[in-house]
């Protein structure tokens, strides 16, 4: 399966939900990216925080099953069980205070199954997947800390306190006390009015669309309730 050919299952913000399940059982592909955030769930969807754990076990098994097939970003509600820095500074709603033990344990047990974010080139073209989107912005305040704008860079930015301190900035928009938030927090409000980088087409969740997904010229923001496949054709829902 050369690179143009190669098609990539794309999993939004999963928080307790099982629609990924079937997509993963039924849909074709040689690549499985889950865009963060697997726990915390929404009270009102009728999913509870035990059903979203195991849920999120039910992700780390298949990882188990396909480490290279499948690849797990981390959210911002996944990061403040991993990182206590990343929850003092920016603890985000539906904290779950009786099930962080397991959590945190189960993060850390795991912790080199996850990244921050992972690149593809398909069709000539290079993607870059996220949780929230990496803005110009937030990216110009941390270039000398991130540099060149690649996967492995911004995978690093976990391995430092500095790089915690970053990740951990929350715009205006989300309540924060930044003007933009960071890769795990950007709103997509935020994405509208960065200015695209030029060599990578972007692709993230974190900001709910109850109608469908964001699908510009230079991004997709795909959090809707819905699985996507990738390939040489583009995006498509499924």
């Amino acid at each position: 399966m050369t690179a143009d050919k190669q098609r990539i299952l794309v999993i939004p913000d999963v928080h307790g939900r099982d629609f990924w399940k079937r997509a993963v059982e039924t849909t074709p592909c040689e690549k499985i990216i889950f865009l963060g955030d697997y726990i915390d769930p929404y009270e009102e969807e009728g999913v509870d925080g035990m059903q979203a754990l195991d849920g999120f076990f039910d992700v780390l098994d298949l990882k188990e099953k396909h480490p290279d097939k499948a690849v797990l970003l981390l959210g911002n509600h996944d990061m403040h069980y991993l990182s206590e820095q990343f929850r003092e500074l920016a603890c985000g709603s539906r904290y779950d205070d009786d099930l962080a033990p397991i959590i945190s344990i189960s993060l850390s047990a795991h912790e080199n199954d996850f990244c921050l974010a992972h690149e593809e080139v398909l069709h000539g073209r290079r993607y870059l997947f996220t949780h929230a989107g990496v803005t110009s912005y937030w990216y110009q305040r941390h270039r000398k800390a991130i540099r060149e704008l690649t996967a492995e860079n911004l995978n690093h930015l976990l391995k430092t306190k500095r790089g915690i301190t970053a990740l951990a900035e929350v715009g205006d928009v989300r309540g924060g006390d930044n003007p933009y938030g960071s890769m795990v927090w950007a709103d997509y409000h935020e994405m509208r009015v960065s200015v695209a980088f030029p060599d990578v087409y972007q692709i993230f969740g974190h900001s709910l669309h109850t109608n469908g997904p964001i699908i510009t010229p230079h991004y997709a923001c795909l959090d809707c309730r819905k699985a996507f496949l990738l390939d040489e054709s583009g995006l498509m829902a499924l």
